[in-house]
This record gives structure tokens, sequence and C-alpha cells, in this order.
């Protein structure tokens, strides 16, 4: 199985605590910054957060970004945040990662971590029209609540992050393909169902996962699932038929739900799966570790 990038993602995160002289603790910065809705017909948001805590989630309607950032680093937000508009769609780039005044004048060898736990960045996002988030996080922890955002396509990769990712509501545009990565990490997705995807692709490598597919399901999905090391939970509803393909292996273990039957080799399937209105189609594949599947 391919994990490269949240692997990749996690080491360079431990290269970086592992090259700190020392942590110098500054005085709290904050601040604003908004972009204005105009005549945009969709927006593609690109996040990529190195340390601290990303919130996001939905805002007022009439503005694009409203976002909220307290710092012990000083912050140049022009550096860090850029907005441009090209035939009708937005492109908006927030990048949150090392302070460059101090990188540049410490040397190459030398960075100052200007306090992760404080740095907190709270964006709000327009519900007026489509948004394509693609986010990467570092070393922090991540609240991404999507309800009742119009998402598009969601592509989202963890390192060493706490991530907790939220649909509450069904989402009023289809994610033909929504990809999740998480390397060195606890992750949590709730109401996945919600997102109103076609195609989910999970990618694990080593914590503690677990995908809740509570939500509003009406059609038939495909869902793959990719874990090395550690715990993966899946709570899939009762209303929900499925049919889950796992490959039975000496260093993995699975515990299924009672109401859950293998009728073929490595082939199990809930008991409606042939009258659901909503099914899904599951492939999980697991190193070493262990694989529950409940029924809620």
């Amino acid at each position: 199985m391919t994990r490269s990038r949240p692997i990749l993602l996690t080491l360079a995160c431990a290269l970086l605590v592992a090259s700190l002289g020392f942590v110098a603790y500054k005085t709290l910065h904050k601040y604003h910054r908004t972009v204005a809705l105009t005549d945009e017909k969709e927006v593609k948001v690109s996040i990529e957060a190195g340390y601290g805590t990303v919130d996001v989630a939905k805002g007022d309607g009439a503005t694009l970004l409203n976002a909220n950032i307290e710092s012990e680093g000083e912050q140049q937000l022009e550096d860090i945040i850029s907005y441009s508009k090209r035939g009708g769609v937005g492109y908006l780039g927030v990048s949150i990662n090392a302070d460059k005044e101090t990188r540049g004048e410490r040397g190459s060898h030398s960075i100052t971590f200007n306090g992760f736990e404080s740095n907190y960045w709270n964006m709000r996002f327009t519900d007026a029209i489509p948004i394509s988030f693609d986010m990467e996080l570092g070393l922090g922890k991540g609240i991404i609540d999507l309800t009742n955002l119009r998402v598009k396509d969601l592509n989202l990769s963890a390192g060493a992050s706490s991530v907790t990712l939220n649909f509450g509501a069904p989402n009023k545009n289809v994610i033909e393909d929504m990809t999740i990565e998480s390397g060195l990490s606890k992750f949590q997705g709730q109401g996945l169902c919600n997102a109103n995807f076609n195609h989910l692709k999970f990618e694990g490598g080593v914590g503690s996962y677990v995908l809740d597919f509570g939500g509003e399901l009406k059609k038939e999905v495909d869902v793959d699932i990719e874990v090395g090391l550690g715990s993966l939970t899946i709570i899939i509803p009762e209303e929900i038929g499925a049919h889950i393909i796992y490959e039975k292996n000496w260093i993995s273990h699975i515990d299924l739900d009672r109401s859950i039957s293998e009728r073929e080799d490595d082939n199990y399937y809930t008991s409606n799966y042939a009258s659901a209105k909503g099914r899904m189609n599951m492939r999980v594949e697991a190193g070493l570790g262990t694989v529950k599947i409940r029924r809620n």
C-alpha cells in the first residue's frame, strides 16, 4: 500500500522537533483578515500548516474568509494568506509554517519554534458557493467542521496531528473522490456519509483511527481503507447496507459486529445489503493492529 505523503510529512515533523535548539516564548499577537465574496462561482482553498491548531468551520455567507489568528510569533499576513481570482474561480492559499524572518536571522541550521501550542488559526468560510479544500497539516491539531458548507472536493493530509473531521449535515454538493491521509496521528471522522462522496479513500500510517459513517446515504458508494499499524474502528449505521472485503492475515485481527456475516471467503455482508437504499462497498487492508466494525 502507498502512504508516502503522510509518512514523509511525519518524518519532516520529527526532524523539525529534533532540530530545536531552544523554545522561545513571545508575547501573544492577534491578527484578523477577511476576504470579501464578490462574483465568484466557486473557490479553491489550499491550507498548509506546519504546526499549530487549525480550526475550520462555516461563517458568514457574504464573506469568503474570516480569519482570526493568535500567534506567539509576529506574522506578516500578506506572506501567509494569498487570494486571487480568475475566470469566476477564487484561489485562496494559506501557509502556516515557521517564521521566515526568524529562520533568516538565525541561519539555516537553527530554528526558533514559536510555541506551536499557542498558534491558533480560526478560519470561517462562506456557504454561498462551492469550495474545494486541499489541506496539509503537520504537527498540532486540526478541528475541521464542514457542516453546512458546500464542499465540492476534499483532500486532507495529516502528519503528526490530532484531527477531527465532521459533516454534521448533508453536503449539497457531490464529492467525486474524497481522500484522507493520516500519518503518525489520531484521526476521528464523524458523519462521513453526510459528505455526499462517491468514493472515499483513507490511508493511515501509525495511530488510532475512528471512521463514523453516520449521516444520510441514498446511493451506492465505494470506500477504500488502508492502515499500517494501530487501531481502526469503523461505525456503519444500521440502515446502511454494507459489503466489506477484508483479507484475513496473522498479524491483524478483525472484530465484526454480530449483524455482519461472512458469505464468501474474505467477503462480509450486512443482512440488509440487498434491500438498503444506501449501500457501501468497502475494502479494508490492515497491517499490524486491530480492526473493529460496529453498527449503530
